[in-house]
């Protein structure tokens, strides 16, 4: 359980510090930390998943960066739909739907009642 926090964290500081990079301009971890009243040591920390933080910190940082919450999340939802929809791209509508019902059926039965 612990590895699956810490890769976690990692995972949400990696995608802090690529939408951080990926900013026009690019934000300074120090500019970040101002923005979200926290000092760039902490900035740091959570970008190397090393520093634990609050969802409110998480919605801040979000916002500071102009991307969604979703988006600093490792493996949500609409990242897998996403993923999904590359992977069939030029696929026939029909087989396409086909294919994401079967999926979505296979879940289903995985989810414990």
């Amino acid at each position: 359980m612990a590895n699956d926090r810490e890769a976690f964290y990692e995972e949400v500081g990696s995608r802090i510090r690529k939408a951080r990079r990926a900013r026009k301009p690019p934000l300074t971890q120090e500019a970040l930390g101002k923005l979200v009243s926290l000092n760039r040591t902490s900035i740091t920390n959570i970008e190397k998943g090393r520093q634990n933080f609050l969802l409110h910190t998480l919605a801040d940082i979000a916002a500071a960066l102009n991307v969604t919450c979703y988006s600093l999340l490792p493996d949500s939802e609409l990242e897998a739909d996403e993923k999904l929809d590359a992977a069939l791209k030029g696929m026939p509508k029909s087989e396409k739907d086909w294919i994401k019902s079967a999926l979505s059926a296979s879940e289903r039965r995985k989810t414990p009642r």
